[in-house]
């Protein structure tokens, strides 16, 4: 989206990382210094954006800069996101002129192909043309221009049905998986949750998963809760669905 902007260099506030959500949220405004246009991205879980993640946008002081929303969920549903970032990014001062929809690789995609290789070439075309568009935008968009999905699971306080299943025999104790999550659950020396709390706060994003070489950390679901994914996820993934825009 950037370099449909204009933008091949643009500054990147990777906020999956935890250091860099508590610098944002200490000091938004230094973060931000420099940056005209802030395009603002989150993961959908559960119809809704990670608290984590809703933490640090609310710390956001956007002194009426313009930016674009934009969320990505596993084609299941986007459920609240788009509302919830809309009103966030508004109470913040920003003026929101732009919004997408975008699709990503499931985090079970391991157990039913939800997804797979999204976003693909076609998903980053799309990007770049929307980014294009985003320079001449009309008009300031509130949270009643963009679609949303509000079911049980959106209006819910869970956010996941399965944790990362761990096989200590597996593991090399190579610590991937504590620098890939991104709440800094686990410990970089035993590879295991700091605490229960710890692992009750873990919202099954599967980053600890996908950088395992060694299949330590993996995917796993009882019959029955396998049954259940399958009908929640497969009605998404037989259908590819495509980028929505809101300019």
């Amino acid at each position: 989206m950037a370099l449909g902007m204009g933008s091949e260099n643009p500054a990147v506030l990777d906020a999956t990382s935890p250091d860099t959500r508590a610098r944002v949220m200490a000091d938004s405004r230094a973060a931000l210094d420099g940056i005209d246009h802030l395009i603002v991205g989150a993961p959908v879980h559960m119809g809704k954006i990670p608290l984590q993640a809703q933490e640090c946008l609310k710390a956001l002081r956007g002194d009426g800069r313009e930016c674009t929303a934009i969320v990505v969920y596993g084609t299941r549903d986007y459920g609240a996101a788009p509302h919830q970032m809309m009103e966030i990014l508004s109470k913040d001062g920003f003026n929101v002129v732009a919004a997408g929809l975008f699709i990503g690789q499931h985090s079970y995609s391991d157990l039913i192909p939800a997804g797979i290789g999204r976003p693909d070439k076609s998903d980053i075309e799309k990007a770049i043309g929307f980014g294009a568009r985003i320079s001449s935008a009309p008009r300031h968009l509130t949270a009643k221009d963009v679609p949303a999905h509000i079911d049980l699971l959106s209006r819910s306080g869970v956010y996941s049905v399965l944790k990362p299943y761990y096989d200590e025999e597996r593991c090399l104790h190579c610590h991937e998986c504590a620098k890939a999550c991104p709440f800094a659950l686990i410990s970089p020396d035993t590879d295991r949750y700091f605490s229960e709390a710890a692992e009750r706060t873990c919202i099954g994003c599967m980053a600890c998963v996908r950088n395992c070489k060694t299949k330590a950390r993996s995917t796993k679901a009882n019959p029955i809760m396998k049954l259940i994914l399958t009908m929640s996820l497969k009605p998404g993934s037989k259908d590819r669905k495509e980028p929505v825009v809101v300019v």
